[in-house]
C-alpha cells in the first residue's frame, strides 16, 4: 500500500513540476519556477535509484547530473533580477524549453499508454529491418525481439532483446524539440532545423536497435553478452555522441538564435554566482 503510494506520488511529481513552469511563465516571474525544478530533481532521485537498482550506471549517472543542474537553476531562480537583459530572458526562454521539453517527455515516460505504443513501433521497425538485413527474429509485443536461430536459445539461453523507452531516442528528440521551438525565431527556420534532427534522431537510433541486436544475436563481438555490452556500450554510445554533435551544429547553423541562447544563458550562470558571492 505504501510502496503504491509512493509509486503514484513520484509519477505526479513531473506534471506538478510542469504546472509550476508554465505558471512562471504566465506570470513573468521566474521565481515561480523554482519548485518545479526541486520536483523534478525529486524526480531524477528516483529515476536514478531505480537506474541503480538495475545496475545500469551509465544512465544513472545521467540522471543525477540533471538532477544536480535542477537545483542549481531552482536556486539561480531565486536569485535578485540581473542586470543584464539579455542574460535575465535567457532564465525565462530556459524555463520556456523546460517547459516544452517536459510537455513531450513526460506523458511517454509515466502514462503506460503512450510509453508502450512509442516502444511497440520502435520495436516492430528494429524487427522489420532485421529481418531486411537477413537476421531472422520476431517480435512478441510490446517490446520483446527473438531470433528464429533455436540453436541461439538452445545454448545460450538468454533473454530476448528488450526494447525500452530509452531505446525509443525520446530524451534526445525532446530536448530538441525544446530548445528548438523555445527560442525565438522564424516559424520557417524552426521547422527547418526541426526535420534536420529530431527525424534523423529517430531514424539513426533505429539502425543504432538493429545494429546492437544485429550483433547479440549474429555473435560479433563473442558470446552473445560480450557482443551486446561492445555494441550498446561502446560502439553505439560513441556513435550517438558524434551523432548528437554533428546533430547540434547543424541545428545552430539553421537556428543561430539557439546558440545566442546558450551563451546568454551561461553568461546568467557567471553572473548569477558572482552575484551571490558578493552577497
Amino acid at each position: 500500500m505504501i510502496e503504491s503510494a509512493l509509486q503514484f506520488i513520484v509519477k505526479c511529481l513531473p506534471f506538478i513540476a510542469i504546472c509550476f513552469l508554465f505558471l512562471a511563465l504566465l506570470v513573468h516571474k521566474r521565481a515561480v519556477s523554482a519548485p518545479g525544478w526541486i520536483l523534478i530533481a525529486g524526480y531524477c532521485y528516483f529515476e536514478a535509484t531505480e537506474y541503480l537498482a538495475l545496475d545500469e550506471r551509465f544512465d544513472a549517472s545521467l540522471v543525477l547530473i540533471l538532477l544536480a543542474l535542477s537545483l542549481i537553476l531552482a536556486f539561480i531562480m531565486l536569485r535578485p533580477t540581473l542586470s543584464e537583459r539579455r542574460e535575465e530572458d535567457s532564465l525565462y526562454t530556459l524555463t520556456k524549453i523546460a517547459l516544452i521539453a517536459a510537455v513531450f517527455y513526460f506523458p511517454f515516460a509515466e502514462i503506460t499508454f503512450l510509453g508502450d505504443s512509442l516502444i511497440f513501433i520502435t520495436a516492430k521497425i528494429t524487427a522489420i529491418l532485421l529481418n531486411i538485413f537477413n537476421v531472422g527474429v520476431y517480435m512478441v509485443p510490446p517490446s520483446c525481439i527473438y531470433t528464429t536461430d533455436s540453436s541461439f536459445h538452445a545454448i545460450y539461453r538468454l533473454q530476448p532483446i528488450t526494447i525500452i523507452l530509452a531505446c525509443t531516442a525520446i530524451q534526445g528528440m525532446v530536448i530538441f524539440i525544446g530548445l528548438i521551438f523555445g527560442v525565438k525565431a522564424p516559424i520557417r527556420r524552426k521547422l527547418k532545423a526541426f526535420f534536420v534532427s529530431v527525424p534523423v534522431i529517430y531514424a539513426l537510433n533505429i539502425f543504432r536497435d538493429v545494429f546492437v541486436s544485429a550483433a547479440y544475436f549474429e555473435l560479433w563481438f563473442g558470446p552473445p553478452l560480450d557482443s551486446f555490452f561492445i555494441a550498446h556500450n561502446v560502439i553505439a554510445r560513441i556513435f550517438a555522441l558524434l551523432a548528437l554533435i554533428a546533430i547540434a551544429y547543424a541545428v545552430f547553423k539553421i537556428l543561430p538564435e539557439a546558440l545566442d541562447f546558450v551563451d546568454d544563458f551561461i553568461a546568467a550562470l557567471k553572473r548569477s554566482f558572482r552575484v551571490h558571492k558578493a552577497i
